[in-house]
């Protein structure tokens, strides 16, 4: 009979084996590493430089932005685009739905969810999403994920994480290993720009060619699941998605405009913006002192996404930007942000009590989510309002009727219902919501839509165009 001292000695064999087995197997699991790019070559790839952004026959351009929060905020997002789909209207002797006007759309967070789903399948979107995504416990499904035993050895790796699984599960349920090289050739919907946070330099990362150059790496291998993971990645609760520097390896050279605007002293919110965006992406050109780029959740940059638009006048440059959409040639810009920020009663002033931990972690991303939020909606109002005399006066000039610009902002803070605006304020953020939340949000998605002047003012617009 074996004595109980080695029977003990055996089984301390046998643990010591398994981590050791498992030690040697974690260290040859790793996450997607990003391509890189052999040669730049301009307007190539999933850039904006390369589609055609331009407004139709409809001389409609449509922006959407969905914000970050979760399910929340891909449930009211779909409730938008049901409204859009339900809107018809005559161009061209054709009847036409605004939901196919939409040309480009930002996508943060749970938001970048919903943007790269319509940007992959189109149409799809209204018939496939609620089922693939909305109705399913996806946050259950995750976390079954992480705690599974089969797991269990990969997280032990310092080159895998919880995002990594995120992405799996993005791949399982709703993108099938789709790569942005996808999004170039089979792609339904309108341009889509996913963005997430740069954890080092605290500004966006937006998954487009153009920023990919900076880091001389090809987009178009990438996956889109690995991309929404990033912009989904919240603190604490996932693992930052990491990229690999191969800056000054393929020949890019960057635009005299992005170097100018990193020197340019000129006062004001508008230069200081452009400035320190500017001298964000020129980090990326140091591969000795950046080798690697960590990314977190988009909306801890910009949780409505409307920094994109005016990151991107600083990327390729404001006339690129009118060249490249072709905004003189539109006859309606239509800039659609969907804001999913709730506001949850806090009640920590209530206690004499210590906060607690979760109570710290839910100031330190609210708080800064919050009023950068509000800042971003003044530069973008700031912005629409330059756009509108931009385009007054090139109108004028050329003799012109300039194209009339429609900001419409779609807002949980904004229903008029208040029982229903203060419940839906304290929805939690989650990757799953109840059958009845998400119906009650796509339900203030029409509400929000018919309550917004500008929305009204463009329906009345396009019917004035159709008795025409």
């Amino acid at each position: 009979m074996i004595s109980n001292k080695y029977k003990k000695l055996g089984w301390n064999i046998l643990l010591l084996g398994a981590a050791l087995l498992s030690s040697a197997c974690s260290s040859l699991v790793q996450y997607h590493v990003n391509a890189q790019l052999p040669q730049y070559k301009e307007d190539s790839g999933y850039s904006v430089r390369s589609v055609n952004l331009a407004p139709d026959a409809s001389k409609v351009f449509v922006v959407i932005m969905f914000s970050g929060g979760g399910a929340r905020s891909a449930a009211l997002g779909y409730g938008v685009l049901e409204e859009l789909a339900r809107n018809k209207f005559v161009a061209d002797g054709k009847t036409r739905r605004l939901f196919d006007e939409v040309d480009l759309v930002y996508g943060v967070s749970g938001g970048s969810i919903l943007a790269a789903y319509y940007g992959l399948h189109g149409e799809g979107v209204l018939t496939d999403f609620n089922k693939h995504f909305l109705e399913l416990d996806f946050q259950d499904k995750i976390i079954s994920r992480v705690i599974s035993f089969s797991n269990q050895w990969r997280l032990t790796s310092p080159r895998f994480g919880r995002s990594d699984l995120l992405e799996e599960q993005l791949d399982e349920v709703l993108f099938d290993h789709a790569t942005f090289g996808d999004l170039v050739h089979k792609r339904k919907g309108p341009f889509v720009i996913v963005s997430a946070t740069d954890m080092a330099a605290g500004g966006r990362f937006d998954f487009i060619q153009e920023s990919f150059n900076f880091l001389c790496s090809d987009l178009s291998k990438f996956p889109i699941a690995r991309a929404v993971a990033a912009s989904s990645a919240v603190p604490l609760v996932f693992s930052p998605v990491t990229l690999w520097n191969y800056a000054g390896s393929c020949d890019y050279q960057v635009s005299p405009t992005i170097r100018e605007a990193s020197i340019n002293n000129e006062r004001g919110r508008a230069a200081a913006a452009s400035r320190a965006r500017s001298q964000e992406l020129l980090s990326y050109l140091d591969r000795n002192k950046r080798p690697y780029v960590h990314l977190l959740d988009g909306g801890l940059s910009d949780n409505l996404s409307i920094r994109g638009i005016l990151d991107l006048e600083t990327l390729i440059g404001s006339q690129a930007v009118q060249r490249d959409f072709r905004l003189e040639e539109m006859e309606k810009l239509v800039v659609i942000v969907v804001n999913a920020q709730n506001d949850p009663e806090n009640l920590i002033d209530q206690s004499a009590d210590v906060p607690g931990f979760m109570d710290v972690v839910r100031a330190i991303g609210d708080i800064p989510i919050a009023r950068y939020t509000q800042e971003s909606e003044r530069a973008m109002q700031s912005t629409i309002d330059r756009w509108r005399e931009s385009a007054q006066a090139k109108a004028e000039q050329n003799g012109s009727v300039p194209p009339s610009v429609y900001y419409i902002n779609i807002g949980l803070k904004n229903l008029v219902d208040e029982s229903k605006r203060a419940e839906l304020l304290n929805v939690p953020t989650s990757l799953y919501l109840p059958k009845k939340t998400v119906r009650e949000l796509r339900s203030a998605a029409t509400s929000l839509m018919n309550e917004s002047p500008d929305f009204l003012k463009l329906l009345e617009d396009i019917k004035a165009r159709r008795s025409n």
